[in-house]
């Protein structure tokens, strides 16, 4: 370890020898080959140390955190900037700088190194979320999006890992100061404090250029809108999202993007109105080719399925304008089920069931139709690492066979 880090260019000049190694140790052939049984073997041993960073670092740092911020005040900047400082030497030194470059360099190339190289990368994201943890305990802090705690540690990380390698080359250039306000620049757009569930583009002031209002309409305005409410509904989600941000995107004048699409409410509609026109469709294709009905509710199942995973952010929309204009705004509520009646699509498919025996009759099919594409959309939306297969076979299976298990005769 100490040949590696206090002189590294020793591996340009006949590798690492086992010869060097005794010497420096003060020991001798003999005990070095009993305590391994090869070079190769001290080699790994060597490796593992060199990318074990778990060690050097504490377990836990919120007691030191609640101290400097009980010092300062609770002033979060000079927290930061008191830490930095308290710590710089230690963190920035050249055997640091250069065991770090060494450790990403090597550990990769063992596959127990690299584990050992994770680990420590966990440790230090574990830290980082330890320091926002004290710094915002009592603000009610959130991450903007697209960030969350694993990216934003990720991002402060590698960060640090920069500032460790570039101090290795010139020490003068990276100091405590540059460390403690790029850390803070980063806290202050990653962390939104006023609990509106912000995207990191609104912390974006100095570089967001003019805002779009531009008088020159693109060649197809609705295309570009429902393409910006795309972009938006996934980035911001449904409520922070609005109408002038979706224009900007789109390059649309906002009073032309009103005329278009008055409301969020419309801008769904218009996003997800030809897959509901291929839904319907499927059905009526499938009920004119007198497939069974079982066979036609799996289809369709299929289709929603699918549907949900091809326009997410639109579908995500849909979900929150509905739960929202439930209780706030109903007539936007009637709107939507008039335009989008999922429900209604599956409602003929049950009538015919009911009619020829296939189906119970016991409720409305109306009624069953709002059910069923209720359950299925609410698995679509919990079970989103499962495939649009998986989701609408688990779904369709219960709805045939239900909870309760078929009886056995007594000759089973």
């Amino acid at each position: 370890m100490h040949l590696l880090i206090e002189r590294p260019e020793k591996l340009l000049d006949g590798g690492l020898r086992s010869e060097d190694v005794i010497h420096l140790a003060g020991s001798s052939h003999a005990t070095f080959y009993r305590k391994f049984a090869s070079k190769s073997r001290y080699l790994d041993e060597v490796l593992r140390e060199l990318v074990d960073t778990v060690a050097l670092l504490p377990a836990d740092i919120r007691p030191q955190v609640r101290a400097e911020l009980d010092t300062v005040g609770g002033d979060c900047r000079r927290a930061v900037r008191a830490m930095v400082r308290a710590h710089f030497d230690r963190i920035f030194n050249a055997q640091t700088g250069t065991r770090r470059l060494l450790a990403t360099a090597l550990g990769p190339t063992n596959s127990q190194a690299l584990r050992v190289l994770r680990a420590g990368y966990s440790h230090t994201d574990a830290l980082i979320l330890q320091l926002f943890e004290v710094l915002f305990a009592h603000t009610g802090a959130t991450f903007r999006k697209p960030l969350n705690s694993k990216s934003f540690s990720v991002v402060l990380t590698a960060m640090l890992d920069g500032f460790i390698i570039r101090h290795r080359a010139e020490p003068q250039v990276v100091t405590a100061d540059l460390v403690a306000d790029s850390i803070l620049a980063v806290l202050n757009v990653a962390v939104d404090n006023t609990q509106r569930h912000g995207h990191i583009d609104d912390a974006l002031t100095a570089i967001g250029g003019r805002p779009g209002r531009s008088e020159q309409l693109p060649p197809e305005p609705r295309v570009a809108l429902i393409a910006a409410g795309r972009s938006e509904f996934t980035k911001r989600g449904y409520f922070m999202a609005s109408i002038d941000t979706i224009a900007a995107e789109a390059r649309v004048p906002p009073d032309a993007a009103l005329r278009i699409f008055p409301t969020k409410v419309h801008l769904i509609v218009g996003g997800l109105k030809s897959g509901y026109e291929a839904l319907r469709q499927g059905v009526a294709d499938d009920l004119s080719l007198d497939q069974d009905v079982a066979s036609v509710v799996r289809n369709h199942f299929l289709r929603v399925a699918r549907l949900v995973v091809a326009e997410r952010a639109f579908m995500d929309a849909l979900i929150a304008a509905v739960a929202h204009d439930t209780y706030a705004e109903p007539d936007s509520l009637i709107s939507i089920k008039r335009e989008l009646n999922f429900p209604g699509l599956l409602a003929p498919v049950i009538e015919r069931g009911q009619r020829n025996g296939a189906f119970s009759d016991g409720e409305p099919a109306a009624e069953l139709a709002a059910l069923l594409t209720d359950t299925l959309l609410l698995r679509c939306f919990t079970r989103r690492g499962n495939s649009p297969e998986q989701n609408a076979d688990f779904v369709f299976a219960l709805v045939l066979n239900g909870l309760r298990a078929a009886k056995r005769s007594a000759s089973d």
